[in-house]
């Protein structure tokens, strides 16, 4: 009897510390460190709201868990930045899903040149949009979705004034994507495809006589020097999204899970969505006071411009599938919800 009672109590007990070892929040042996790759600059709003997240999380985990950025693309270049995060080079990474498309045709949605009437909508379709994306990264990348946001829109400034279709004709024009180049060429223009950094110079220098950048990009590069009207049309609207390397995520314990999400969804992605809507009409003030003109096309010219680029987008959704009408009936929606009114609501 006491034989039992003995073994009895020792298979309790084993069970106990097993269950404690499966509960999901236990601390790790060693601290585990989550490397997370940014493209853009330590100055830059991404960069800067990428550290706000990350020192957030980590004074939750002081000694167990750490997020440390790596800003300026140091660990990957943009184009390994996808890849980089599916085989585990680095545990996390940020980028525009766009720029992939030609791994999937289904990330095309993230810059279908007028997709959004304004940046109130982009934002809007972020919740969404994440799920959209947070699916496929699971089935096909070998990654889980942290936060997503709106990178605004990418809109023309040129040389010379563009009022109507017709004053597109000839216009040569910097594409630094395949959507960009499609609406430069659908609309009149002839694309000129150049990498972002070589912005300033290519305007400069006459390579080029206008370009497709967000508003803030403009400032940044101080693009009034070298063209000086913008029509902010929001064109190509952007999505920007952040991941995690699924196999990194699994043996995460979901307190750490859920406090990695919380933190760059509200730090980061509702940060940076915050900021570029207050920003939206501070921009145009700010080129305005540079010299440049702004010019905000009327709801018709718009719509002209959009059936100029209309049947390159159907090649696109018609090459999603059903993928397509999730995508239209969410634009459809939150579209009506945020009319077009010009750049801002």
């Amino acid at each position: 009897m006491k034989k039992f009672l003995f073994i009895s109590l020792a298979v309790m007990m084993l069970a106990s510390l097993f269950l404690t070892g499966c509960g999901g929040d236990d601390k790790p042996a060693e601290k585990v460190v989550l490397r997370v790759n940014v493209t853009h600059p330590s100055t830059d709003p991404v960069g800067v709201y990428t550290v706000k997240a990350a020192e957030a999380f980590n004074a939750q985990f002081e000694g167990e868990y750490e997020v440390t950025v790596h800003t300026g693309g140091t660990l990957l270049s943009m184009p390994e930045s996808l890849d980089g995060v599916r085989t585990g080079a680095v545990e996390m990474g940020q980028f525009p899903p766009g720029v992939f498309s030609n791994t999937d045709v289904r990330l095309a949605s993230a810059e279908m040149p007028f997709l959004f009437n304004n940046i109130q909508a982009n934002i809007a379709a972020c919740p969404e949009f994440f799920e959209l994306y947070d699916e496929i990264m699971q089935e096909k990348y070998n990654q889980k979705g942290i936060c997503i946001w709106t990178a605004t829109s990418l809109d023309v400034i040129s040389k010379r004034p563009l009022k109507t279709l017709a004053d597109w004709k000839g216009l040569q024009a910097q594409a630094i994507n395949p959507p960009t180049a499609a609406a430069i060429n659908a609309l009149g223009g002839a694309a000129v495809s150049i990498d972002f950094p070589d912005a300033y110079s290519s305007l400069s220098k006459g390579v080029v006589d206008a370009g497709l950048y967000a508003t803030t990009q403009m400032i940044e590069y101080s693009m009034w020097e070298v063209a000086d009207f913008c029509v902010p049309v929001y064109m190509v609207p952007t999505f920007m999204f952040m991941t995690i390397n699924l196999d990194v995520w699994n043996d995460l314990p979901s307190n750490v899970q859920d406090a990695l999400l919380e933190a760059f969804q509200t730090e980061l992605a509702d940060g940076l969505n915050t900021l570029y809507e207050n920003t939206a009409e501070s921009n145009l003030e700010t080129l305005t006071s540079k010299g440049v003109e702004i010019y905000i096309l009327p709801e018709a010219e718009r719509e002209i411009w959009r059936q100029a680029i209309q049947p390159w987008v159907d090649e696109q959704f018609t090459a999603m599938g059903d993928f397509a009408n999730t995508i239209l009936d969410i634009a459809e929606r939150i579209n009506a919800e945020y009319p077009y009114v010009g750049y801002i609501d």
